[in-house]
């Protein structure tokens, strides 16, 4: 049995082995600092409301610059502190999925000019691709509901 366990041991990379969870947390929570500094957040935040705005305007309702300011603040005032709570977070769940080299490859990427750029644009990214996203979802929606309510209710899903 003690062979056993050491040919099991012997099969494990030496940094899987060497690294502890502390040790990951601790180059998460690096990294988590470093995105933060260069995120947008206020983009982030911009990119969910922008589907309201496009519905009002699809209505043919037409906001003030005003309205459009006050919905800006309010989901910058309701989402800010919790969305970056939610970014500190993932440190402890970055440390449980990757290694302690996955999770310093990336804190150092982030910490170049080119990271730097990446993570600002990353809410552009997002803005982008969310109407494909939405229309993607919204195409398929109404084919979707009847299987997913028929898996639900225990009924043979409809072709």
């Amino acid at each position: 049995m003690k062979s056993l366990l050491l040919a099991a041991a012997l099969a494990l990379p030496l940094p899987a082995l060497a690294e502890t969870r502390e040790e990951r947390v601790t180059a998460a929570a690096e990294y988590v600092e470093l995105a933060l500094q260069g995120f947008d957040m206020p983009a982030m935040i911009e990119t969910m409301y922008q589907p309201i705005l496009q519905q009002v305007a699809a209505s043919g309702q037409t906001l003030t610059e005003d309205q459009v300011a006050q919905i800006r603040q309010l989901y910058l005032d309701t989402f800010t502190d919790p969305l970056t709570k939610l970014m500190r977070d993932q440190a402890g769940i970055m440390a449980d999925m990757m290694t302690l080299a996955e999770i310093t490859a990336l804190r150092d990427f982030y910490a170049t000019p080119e990271g730097k750029s990446v993570m600002a644009k990353l809410p552009q990214l997002t803005a982008a691709q969310q109407p494909g996203i939405m229309a993607l979802i919204n195409e398929n929606m109404e084919s979707l509901m009847p299987q997913v309510l028929g898996i639900i209710n225990g009924e043979a899903p409809a072709p």
